[in-house]
């Protein structure tokens, strides 16, 4: 399998890019329901401003892809080795992984071993921005996504 984890600290904007990069893709790849036919969640932020965590499987272009954006503790790691070992098939994996700690050391030992063919993790930090941080973050975050898209588009994941 190969790996794209986006790691950093607490409120770095993980599961943003996480959100933007699925529906990224399941736009570009037509894709409107996971491996099982359920529907897609929305990638858009919730009522409160924030995106929200998921975890699906999806087909996209023949390939299995695994996107799952939580990993804050054991129990979210937990779910996603879940869906690794059922999906043993899956050839892409995005999700997340935090920065030290306990968590971190869960995630080396436990979901990375899974990463047999490339392993490739963007490390993202806080915008300290007091004044315009708006336009900053705004900015941020567009980056981010363009610098996945090139990622995931070129070799080894070829999306």
């Amino acid at each position: 399998m190969r790996f794209l984890v986006i790691s950093g600290a607490p409120n770095t904007g993980k599961t943003t890019a996480i959100n933007k990069i699925a529906e990224w893709l399941t736009i570009r790849g037509g894709v409107t329901t996971d491996s099982s036919g359920s529907p897609l969640p929305s990638f858009l932020p919730a009522s409160h401003g924030k995106y929200e965590d998921f975890s699906i499987v999806i087909i996209y272009r023949g390939r299995k892809i695994i996107i799952h954006s939580a990993t804050d503790d054991e129990f979210s790691m937990n779910t996603l080795i879940e869906k690794l070992n059922q999906n043993s098939d899956t050839e892409i994996v995005i999700t997340s992984c935090r920065d030290i700690y306990r968590e971190r050391d869960y995630f080396t030992n436990n979901v990375r071993p899974f990463a047999t063919l490339f392993f490739l993790e963007t490390p993202l930090g806080k915008i300290t921005r007091r004044n315009n941080f708006a336009l900053a973050d705004s900015w941020y975050k567009d980056t981010l996504l363009l610098m996945h898209q090139h990622i995931l588009s070129n070799d080894p994941y070829n999306l």
